[in-house]
């Protein structure tokens, strides 16, 4: 394409990027005498129609910002054989490629980038347009500092589209918002973890979540929080910390509002770094030899009888009075500064456990403000008092800093779950999954209801009772004794021989499942669940892989991919984890662990331990997709895949 000219106008003269969507290339407009960059979409996405002109639409809309840290858009167009937007040339490097080659960026550039991102997506929000893909590769730096963001609206087009080719939509998931990996609609508050994100990696030098596929980083954005700040970087300024963790919350109530309040606090950080670097600065003098004195006695002796001449002015006097003065300033400065902009410093109170109102004024009484950062359900601190405080009890700060403060909304309600009519093992595991903990568990004999089911529970099904309340269970057994079975270990015995035994113990057959084995022969058990010595009710189903032997040597003949897939034998399906467990402090909670894999989904773990208290086990699961999901008090504490 070098060397043509778009619609008669746009001469290419060199590509200078090469995208998933488009080909970037520097070109001269031979109307205005002026180079700009154009933006070529890549063959595969000219020929979709409908996002051509999703396209054309969403770049025309981006054409109406005009900002100093937005890159304009000039054009947009179509020939024969291609459709383009014509932009803004910046000459500089995009950020990505700065952190590249220098790692972790300074707290002063990273603030400062910072401020001018915020600027221009508040500046788009305004106008009713997301970006949908902040990340460093969408951020131009030019030589002198200015920041430039480039692709508003165009991201918009590439999420409605219908696309599946790897590295476009799914190239930029590092930096999703976790509304975004869900695929549901996003706002502008998306934006702003996409900074938190991009922040967070420039602090660093790395980005906050990592993971061998794009799902499986999009998973982590949806369920785990990023590794603190602090523990990469111990002395990095706090409100700067708290800023980028703010941002990077997966809640979208719980971020900042909006870009410009983002934008005011990284003015506040700009000046605490300002003043932290006035502070530091130490003027270093040379000293000033004084006037020869020999040379005053000698000239007094050849000037004897006669007027002596009248003395210049020194330039060294001179020079002593400004070095002074500029002295005098410097030590005013780095007295008055910081207590013009932050007051002196106090020590933070305790809040934590206090109402609101005692909290503000204790707060008040020391030069201190109350921030509400967000209210959560607690179950050990009253509604309307303090969860937790940020900084925290002791800490010193400056006066008229926010204390950031989570409020109690106290213990949540739920409806009871109606679990009649379940198999006590389907019960427990429906009332853990919506909150609830296992109460006493009792056994009666009703012939007119199912054998080994659940008859009456309590509370009773529909009743609004707290998240965590224990639900007893009243069981029909179906005869006046109901033994239990401790499960034998059937692990390396052949199938036939198991499930003609299966009776005799008082159990029944479950699912089947083949799988390639060179440890186990043919026909032989390679795994059961329920595990070995689990106790369970007579007739229980059994469920098993069974060895269909060593996998076959493929034959040497021409097949199909599908051939060649199937004689591939499949990959070791089972994945331990080990499951590390504290109890928060206050009374005991029940602890549950269950797995929802190629079994289905199962209790593997139920105690209950007492606050403070910290459990460790080995996990084990089977299948791609199976789920580790671990609840205390009712509460889910994780909810995890096991190959992540």
């Amino acid at each position: 394409m070098i060397g043509e000219k778009l619609v008669n106008r746009y001469e290419i003269l060199e590509k200078v990027g090469d995208g998933g969507m488009a080909l970037v290339y520097r070109a001269k407009d031979t109307l205005l005498n002026r180079i700009v960059a154009v933006k070529v979409l890549r063959d595969q996405f000219s020929t979709d129609m409908e996002f051509v002109e999703r396209f054309r639409r969403e770049a025309q809309s981006a054409a109406s910002l005009s900002h100093p840290n937005v890159v304009n858009i000039y054009d947009v167009g179509q020939t024969d054989t291609a459709h383009f937007i014509v932009m803004e040339y910046v000459q500089g490097e995009n950020l990505s490629a700065v952190i590249r080659e220098k790692g972790a960026l300074s707290e002063h550039f990273v603030v400062s980038v910072s401020l001018q991102i915020a600027r221009a997506l508040s500046h788009a929000h305004q106008h009713g347009i997301v970006h949908r893909d902040i990340k460093p590769h969408n951020i131009l730096i030019t030589q002198e500092g200015q920041v430039k963001v480039t692709d508003f609206g165009i991201a918009q087009a590439m999420s409605a589209a219908n696309l599946t080719q790897t590295g476009v939509v799914l190239g930029s998931v590092h930096y999703f918002s976790p509304e975004q990996a869900r695929g549901v609609n996003v706002t502008s508050s998306s934006d702003l973890y996409s900074l938190g994100v991009v922040m967070y990696e420039m602090l660093t030098g790395r980005q906050p979540f990592r993971g061998d596929t794009p799902i499986a980083i999009a998973l982590k954005q949806i369920q785990e929080n990023p590794v603190p700040l602090r523990q990469h970087l111990p002395e990095l300024n706090r409100s700067l910390e708290q800023l980028v963790m703010q941002l990077m919350a997966k809640e979208p109530s719980q971020r900042p509002q909006d870009a410009d309040e983002v934008a005011r606090a990284l003015q506040r950080i700009e000046r605490e770094l300002d003043a932290d670097s006035l502070q530091e600065h130490t003027v270093v003098l040379e000293a000033i030899d004084a006037p020869d004195k020999e040379v005053d006695e000698v000239a007094g002796k050849k000037g004897k009888g006669r007027r002596r001449k009248k003395a210049k002015p020194r330039r060294g006097g001179t020079i002593i009075l400004v070095l002074a003065l500029l002295i005098g300033f410097g030590w005013g400065m780095m007295k008055i500064v910081p207590m013009i902009l932050f007051g002196e410093d106090v020590q933070v109170p305790a809040i934590v456990g206090l109402s609101t109102a005692e909290a503000e004024r204790l707060l008040q009484a020391a030069g201190l403000l109350l921030s509400v950062e967000q209210e959560v359900y607690d179950n050990n601190i009253p509604a309307g008092h303090i969860v937790t405080q940020e900084p925290v009890a002791g800490r010193m700060v400056k006066q008229g800093r926010p204390i950031e403060v989570r409020i109690s909304m106290g213990r949540q309600i739920l409806e009871v779950p109606d679990v009649s009519g379940m198999t006590p093992r389907e019960a427990r595991l429906a009332l853990t999954q919506a909150g609830f903990v296992l109460g006493e568990e009792r056994e009666v004999f009703d012939p007119e209801s199912p054998v080994n089911a659940v008859v009456e529970q309590h509370p009773e099904p529909g009743i609004t009772v707290e998240m965590g309340t224990p639900v007893d269970l009243v069981i029909n057994r179906g005869q006046e004794v109901l033994p239990y079975v401790v499960v034998p270990d059937f692990r390396g015995q052949m199938l036939r021989d198991v499930q003609g035994s299966l009776a005799a113990h008082g159990l029944t057959v479950g699912n089947l499942w083949q799988e390639y084995s060179t440890e186990y022969s043919e026909g032989q058990v390679i795994e059961q669940n329920p595990s070995p010595g689990e106790r369970v009710e007579v007739g229980w189903p059994i469920d098993f892989v069974y060895s269909q032997g060593a996998p076959r040597q493929p034959v040497r003949v021409p097949s199909t991919p599908q051939a060649e897939s199937q004689q591939q034998p499949p990959q070791d399906q089972w994945t331990s984890l080990r499951v590390q467990i504290t109890v928060p402090e206050g009374p005991p909670q029940e602890v549950t662990i269950l797995v929802i894999d190629d079994f289905g989904a199962r209790e593997v773990y139920r105690e209950t331990h007492p606050g403070g208290e910290r459990v460790e086990r080995i996990i084990q699961g089977r299948g791609d997709g199976a789920v580790l999901q671990v609840y205390i008090g009712g509460r889910m504490f994780e909810n995890r895949l096991f190959k992540e």
